[in-house]
C-alpha cells in the first residue's frame, strides 16, 4: 500500500513538472518538430566504448553535452528523462543486477542555486524502471572548488573529505549502482566508492551519461 502511495505522488510531481516546464515540440537539439530528441540527433551522440570500470553512456560534446546543460542549467526536465534513458540502456546492455541505487549528492549551495540534483533526479528514474530502492545515505559535508577548473592531481586532493555516509545499514551486503552526470578524472565516483565499500557494500557498478576528453 506505501509503494504504490509512493508511486503515485510521484506520478504527480511528473505530471505537475510537465505544466510547470512543458516540453516543446521541437527537437531539444535542432528545430525538427518532434518532442525530445529526434533520431537523426541522438545517432550523432558518440558512445563510449573503450574499457573501464566506470561505464559512462556517450561522450561529453555536441548533442549529449547539449542535453545535459538544458538539464542541468534549463531545468529541461525532458533532456532529464532521456538521460535517464540512456542509463538504463547502459545497465540493460551491460545486464547489470542491483539491490539499490545511489548517486552522487549535491552541495547544500549547489540544490540552492539550481533548485534540485541532476544525478538525483535520473537515480529516481532508474529507481522506478528497476523496481530498486533508492538511497541517500550519501552526503557532502563540504563545499569545494569547482572540479571542472582544476588539473588531475588538484581534483584529487580538492574531492578528499568532501563526501561522507550518514548510515550503513543500506550499503552493506548490497550490489550498488551508483549514478552520476559526468566523469572527467573520475575523482568523485572513486572517493564516493571508497566510502561505500568501507560501509560494507557488496559490489559497486559506477555509471554516468557522458565521459569528457579530457
Amino acid at each position: 500500500m506505501g509503494k504504490r502511495i509512493i508511486e503515485l505522488l510521484r506520478e504527480i510531481i511528473d505530471e505537475f513538472l510537465d505544466i510547470i516546464y512543458p516540453p516543446t515540440t521541437k527537437c531539444i537539439s535542432c528545430d525538427n518538430e518532434v518532442i525530445g530528441l529526434c533520431p537523426i540527433c541522438k545517432s550523432k551522440i558518440m558512445r563510449v566504448r573503450e574499457e573501464s570500470k566506470i561505464l559512462s553512456y556517450g561522450y561529453y560534446s555536441g548533442v549529449m553535452k547539449k542535453l545535459i546543460l538544458e538539464f542541468k542549467y534549463n531545468k529541461n526536465f525532458l533532456a532529464g528523462n532521456i538521460l535517464a534513458d540512456y542509463l538504463c540502456e547502459l545497465i540493460s546492455e551491460n545486464n547489470i543486477k542491483a539491490d539499490a541505487i545511489f548517486f552522487i549528492p549535491s552541495s547544500k549551495k549547489a540544490l540552492k542555486d539550481r533548485g534540485f540534483n541532476q544525478c538525483e533526479f535520473m537515480a529516481q528514474k532508474i529507481s522506478r524502471r528497476l523496481n530498486k530502492p533508492i538511497y541517500r545515505d550519501l552526503i557532502k559535508v563540504k563545499n569545494i572548488k569547482e572540479q571542472k577548473t582544476l588539473s588531475r592531481e588538484d581534483r584529487l586532493k580538492n574531492i578528499e573529505g568532501a563526501f561522507d555516509v550518514k548510515s550503513d545499514k543500506n550499503i552493506k551486503n548490497k550490489n550498488i549502482i551508483l549514478i552520476d552526470d559526468v566523469i572527467t578524472t573520475g575523482a568523485t565516483l572513486i572517493e564516493c566508492e571508497k566510502l561505500l565499500k568501507k560501509s560494507g557494500a557488496k559490489s559497486i557498478k559506477m555509471l554516468t551519461v557522458a565521459k569528457s576528453y579530457i
